[in-house]
């Protein structure tokens, strides 16, 4: 939704509308905690005892905290104006570089620069960040400003205490001492700074959007729930050709379904009811109910879906690898679930003032199964967890069926006016998240140009799928149970998938056939896709919607046809990273009979019913690529102890991905959205499947291309001094990074020439510039050549900021979609 309203601003800084929504800029922010909240699964499950999960929800509630304030400042002023577009990158660079020490955050590892002070001035500065603009928007007026300092004593507070923590322990020789040390100065900054925060109450702060507020937290459950999915995926290794067996793939499909019930719980009516209890009161009891049931009591649910990841995380990797059964491993698991429940069923006593709902049936069983779940082998564990959960579905059905249904007919009109993209496009655009990262990661282990034509293959056919649901959304407008249950199951589907990615042309030794897999997953994405539109189509007796079944039909049954006969050619079974000629001949036949029967069958009965919804899904998963790539730079130094080199190539690389942001939603993406509105019949629907379904496919894979050549990037620097010369990159990490960018580039320009009938001058310039480059930068470091393509990209950026382009930005905040 569009904010034409006047508004109102100090100076350089402009207070944010009261309509406002959140803008892709804080979406992309909050991709960068993805990566950090992935880090502490990661880092937790590698040390999974009685003295790291406790370790992990520290660095979890560090970074919520963190989090929130950014939040809170979102809410109080406009992020994508003025000169706050390169604040936000600078501290979404700092945020970065803060995530790639969570591991370092408790213990140094040796080499490199001291990784708990690195981790701790990191969180000064993205800590202090938000207080420094707030204190700015409000030099005007001296009032608020002085209630408002207040804030600052407990954040003072906790970060000298944090920066105490890093420095103090490394005075005491004695490790345990050291480690209790550190452990209880965090603990010390926490209470502080979170109860400090309570004392002072909510001063000079307003709640000015309550679509924002309540839309920017549902987002970040929206993000946990990707993690936890991400973390089912990763339990299996990334772009690892593990035998894909039946109980792996019982385990990967049952995990999301618990997955799927826990979604289900928030975004069935807590978030919206939530949303009109608010909109009930005002003033410094609407500030107060904010900051309760949204900063305070979502942190636990946060905190269980941390805690189910890691458990599901550690569950299935027994699968993959049997080993001996442990208490912490169910504790965790049935603890995250109660835990998560809890909070959610606070969230709601808070802000609805009811108590009988299906959350407590939850929690008790979650929490009376457990010792019955210790003794179960890990399918067991995870069947009787998913009953667990279903039966609150049970429960809202039968005995609290009559509130239930009050409920859902109080939220109805709040459900309704969302016409943006609903939580379950979002929660099936976010497992994409994991689909690109396994692509991102199958070319970097195999940077050879056979692997590149395999990893692009692989997304092309990916990324036709997710386009499938895209149409499919313009036809199925529903909320309905059975809608958002098949959903549940198409994401567990391609969860599927993308654990199948790396023998999706060539099988591993041992397990299912990887080809087969892989293709017969597929199929029931498109078949479940087409039989959603034929259902609708006859449902409605719609001669359009059968057209529209009819068209989607004949290309994708075509395409299947040849998939699978390609993953049945017979084949040498062993190495992966062999490719055989025929299967990818038949691969790319597929590819053209699909893509290319969009363009041949007849459109003029299609619809797009808004193009506000269809621009934005496009948008989102512009955005989750650049999310995959942050999270494909960090795996890059997973194991590297954090140097100076290191540091400086996660500021150039998010810079990086910053500006191919501002190339695409400094206006492309407005424009192009509204030459879509514009358009009707024939010519909306060619822009809709050009500019959009064909053309953004070249975006993505230039943003994975980035994303391989700056793991490699990062993966070759080391512990060295910064000035230290090393090698040049490989011929093909090379070519992605700078090719990757000009195929960005160039895709982008492209889409404009459609969406307005020109071309704009310094974009062709620029695009020219890095195709020099390329080969000119060969011989150098990769750091240097890395820094060159950065500069090269941001003098573009820097000229069209300043009003040096064709098209100035208009930024309006953009809503996601209320019904996130």
């Amino acid at each position: 939704m569009r904010n034409t309203g006047p508004v109102a601003h100090f100076g350089r800084i402009h207070l944010a509308e009261r309509t406002a929504g959140v803008s892709r800029l804080e979406l992309f922010v909050d991709l960068v905690f993805v990566y950090a909240f992935l880090n502490v699964t990661n880092v937790t499950a590698e040390q999974f005892n009685l003295a790291g999960v406790p370790r992990g929800m520290l660095l979890l509630a560090l970074l919520w905290w963190c989090w929130m304030h950014y939040a809170w400042l979102g809410n109080a002023v406009r992020l994508t104006r003025g000169a706050l577009p390169a604040v936000t990158f600078g501290l979404a660079a700092t945020l970065f570089v803060m995530a790639l020490t969570v591991r370092e955050a408790f213990v140094d590892r040796p080499g490199g620069l001291p990784g708990p002070l690195v981790f701790a001035v990191g969180y000064v500065l993205a800590r202090g960040g938000p207080l420094l603009i707030a204190t700015l928007a409000l030099r005007h007026d001296p009032a608020k400003l002085r209630q408002f300092r207040r804030a600052w004593w407990p954040a003072a507070a906790g970060m000298l205490l944090l920066l105490a923590s890093a420095l103090l322990p490394g005075l005491v020789d004695d490790r345990m001492v050291r480690d209790m040390t550190r452990f209880g100065l965090v603990v010390l900054a926490l209470v502080v700074d979170y109860g400090g925060i309570f004392v002072i109450g909510t001063g000079a702060w307003r709640l000015r959007s309550i679509p924002y507020w309540a839309e920017r937290h549902s987002l970040i459950i929206l993000i946990g729930f990707g993690e936890t999915i991400i973390s089912i995926g990763l339990s299996q290794g990334a772009a690892v050709a593990q035998p894909l067996t039946w109980p792996v793939i019982a385990g990967v499909l049952v995990s999301v379904l618990l997955v799927g019930s826990l979604w289900w719980t928030y975004f069935d009516i807590a978030r919206y009811a939530a949303e009109q209890a608010l909109e009930r009161i005002s003033g410094a009891r609407r500030a107060r109910l904010a900051r309760d049931a949204y900063s305070y009591l979502h942190l636990p649910m946060m905190a269980g879906l941390i805690l189910v990841s890691l458990g599901l995380k550690t569950a299935l990797a027994q699968l993959r690898v049997p080993s001996e059964p442990t208490l912490l491993g169910p504790l965790v698991l049935y603890g995250g679930v109660a835990l998560y429940l809890t909070g959610l069923f606070a969230f709601e006593v808070r802000t609805l003032r009811i108590i009988g709902r299906s959350p407590l049936v939850g929690i008790a069983l979650s929490l009376g199964l457990l010792p019955l779940a210790i003794g179960l082998p890990v399918l067991g564990q995870l069947v009787l967890l998913v009953a667990a959960t279903g039966t609150m579905a049970l429960a809202d059905a039968t005995v609290f069926r009559h509130r239930h249904r009050v409920l859902h007919e109080e939220i109805g009109p709040a459900e309704e006016a969302g016409g943006g993209v609903t939580p379950k496009e979002l929660f099936l655009d976010l497992v994409f998240v994991f689909a690109f990262l396994q692509v991102s990661a199958l070319l970097a282990e195999d940077p050879t140009w056979s692997g590149l034509l395999r990893g692009l293959l692989v997304l092309t056919v990916l990324w036709w799928a997710w386009c499938a649901y895209v149409w499919l959304a313009c036809a199925v407008r529903s909320e309905a149970a059975v809608v958002r249950g098949v959903m549940v199951v198409v994401v567990a589907v391609t969860a599927v998938i993308s654990i199948a990615v790396p023998q999706a042309l060539a099988d591993a030794r041992g397990g299912l056939y990887g080809p087969l897999v892989f293709v017969t997953c597929y199929a029931v994405l498109r078949l479940s896709q087409i039989a959603a539109l034929w259902v609708t189509a006859w449902r409605e007796r719609d001669p359009d919607r059968r057209a529209q079944a009819v068209a989607t039909t004949w290309p994708a049954l075509l395409a299947l046809a040849v998939l699978l006969a390609a993953a049945l050619v017979p084949e040498p079974v062993g190495d992966i990273r062999l490719l055989s000629p025929a299967r990818v001949a038949l691969w790319l036949v597929a590819i053209a009979v699909d893509l290319g029967g969009a363009r041949l069958v007849n459109v003029a009965r299609w619809r797009i019913w808004s193009a506000p919804h269809w621009s934005d899904r496009f948008s989102l998963i512009v955005i989750i690529g650049l999310g995959e790539a942050v999270i494909a730079i960090g795996a890059a130094v997973v194991y590297s102890p954090v140097s100076g080199r290191i540091v400086v190539a996660a500021v150039l690389g998010t810079a990086l991905l910053g500006a191919l942001w501002w190339i695409y939603f400094g206006c492309d993406a407005d424009v192009g959205e509204r030459a879509l509105a514009d358009r009707t019949g024939r010519a909306r629907i060619a822009l809709a499947r050009d500019g959009y379904a064909y053309l953004h496919l070249p975006m993505i894979a230039g943003i994975v291309l980035v994303s391989l050549g700056l793991r490699k990037t990062m993966g070759g620097l080391g512990t060295q001094t910064l000035f230290v010369d090393t090698p040049p990159l490989g011929a093909v990490p090379h070519l992605a990074l700078f090719g990757g960018v000009l195929l960005y580039l160039v895709a982008d320009e492209v889409f404009w020439r459609l969406a307005t009938g020109g071309w704009r001058r310094q974009r062709l310039l620029t695009a020219a510039a890095v195709a020099a480059l390329m080969p000119l930068t060969v011989p150098i470091g990769p750091l240097a050549a890395l820094g060159v393509l950065v500069g090269a990209v941001l003098l573009l950026v820097a000229v069209e900021a300043s009003g040096g382009a064709e098209v100035r930005r208009d930024d309006p905040a953009r809503r996601t979609g209320s019904g996130a």
